[in-house]
C-alpha cells in the first residue's frame, strides 16, 4: 500500500533534501526529488515541494538511521544525516495542530492529498517573470 506524502522544504536545505530522498527512496532519479524553491510563505520564505506515492511505513524509514542505498553507495550520508535531522513528519493521526511552514525545518506531511495540503501550508506560487 502506498500513501501521499507532500514535503516542503525551505531553499537552503534543497541539496540536504536531495541526498536523504536519495537514501530513503528506490533510484538514483531520488537525488532530484526537490528543484527549485517555486512557493513563498507569508513572510517570503522560499520552498520547494515534491508530492509522491511512497510506502505506507515512509515515517519510519525517514527516521530510521542512514545507511547507503544499493542504487547509490556514492550517496552524501552527512547531507542526507542533516536533511533528516530537521525533519518533521506529520499525518492526521499525529497528535496535535498542524505543524506551522517553518525556514528551519523540512516538513513532511502524509496522507493528506497535496491538494488539500498545500493550502495548509500557507504558501503561493512564486509568480514567474516573463
Amino acid at each position: 500500500m502506498t500513501v501521499r506524502i507532500t514535503i516542503a522544504c525551505p531553499e537552503r536545505f534543497i541539496a540536504d533534501a536531495n541526498q536523504f530522498a536519495l537514501c530513503v527512496g528506490n533510484t538514483r532519479a531520488d537525488a532530484n526529488t526537490f528543484s527549485a524553491a517555486l512557493w513563498e510563505d507569508g513572510t517570503g520564505g522560499r520552498f520547494a515541494l515534491a508530492s509522491l506515492l511512497a510506502a505506507e511505513h515512509f515515517a519510519v524509514v525517514a527516521t530510521s538511521p542512514l545507511t547507503p542505498p544499493a542504487h547509490a553507495q556514492d550517496a552524501d550520508m552527512q547531507a542526507a544525516g542533516r536533511a533528516q535531522k530537521i525533519l518533521e513528519v506529520w499525518s492526521p493521526l499525529s497528535p496535535g495542530a498542524f505543524p506551522s511552514l517553518s525556514a528551519d525545518r523540512i516538513l513532511a506531511i502524509v496522507g493528506l492529498e497535496a491538494g488539500l495540503t498545500i493550502p495548509l501550508l500557507k504558501v503561493s506560487p512564486i509568480p514567474i517573470e516573463e
